[in-house]
């Protein structure tokens, strides 16, 4: 079942980002280090309604949900699409669950229940699992976004129009 997620899952979520940051820096990369996602950003997710949580008799993923993404403006190569988007931002598993589809799950939940026509995300170039996901979900790889901050600022960005 997926679902908004609520406060009371506030110790859950902040569990999965925590297996997901210690999954991330096996392969090297700086994406989501330093404790991101914070609980300040968690709990403003929550506040607009935007964090969803998969759930089989315990939460076993996550994903944020959004209509519009500020550094999706400028892009270093071109969108598939200009179709209206929603934007997904820290989705992860609970670690045990990985290769269970639950991701792929969240990312068809966004299509089929949030009505929407195209999805845009990002990762980091290191981020090789998550882009062989993205590629077997049929997202295509257009190009090179810039985030608002100081270091490690490039992600691969990618779209999937329906």
């Amino acid at each position: 079942m997926i679902r908004l997620a609520t406060i009371k899952d506030l110790e859950a979520i902040k569990d999965i980002y925590a297996d997901a940051r210690a999954f991330i820096a096996t392969y090297g990369s700086p994406q989501w280090q330093n404790h991101y996602p914070s609980d300040a950003i968690t709990l403003k997710d929550i506040e607009q309604k935007a964090l969803f949580l998969y759930e089989d008799n315990e939460i076993l993923g996550v994903m944020s949900v959004f209509d519009y993404e500020s550094t999706y403006d400028d892009i270093d190569g071109v969108w598939l699409s200009n179709k209206p988007y929603k934007v997904i931002h820290r989705i992860a598993t609970k670690k045990g669950h990985y290769h269970k589809g639950i991701s792929a799950k969240l990312i068809e939940y966004v299509f089929k229940n949030l009505k929407a026509d195209s999805i845009r995300i990002d990762t980091h170039s290191l981020n090789i699992p998550m882009q062989s996901l993205l590629t077997k979900l049929g997202f295509h790889h257009c190009g090179t976004i810039y985030l608002n901050q100081l270091n490690d600022r490039e992600r691969m960005a990618f779209q999937k129009d329906i």
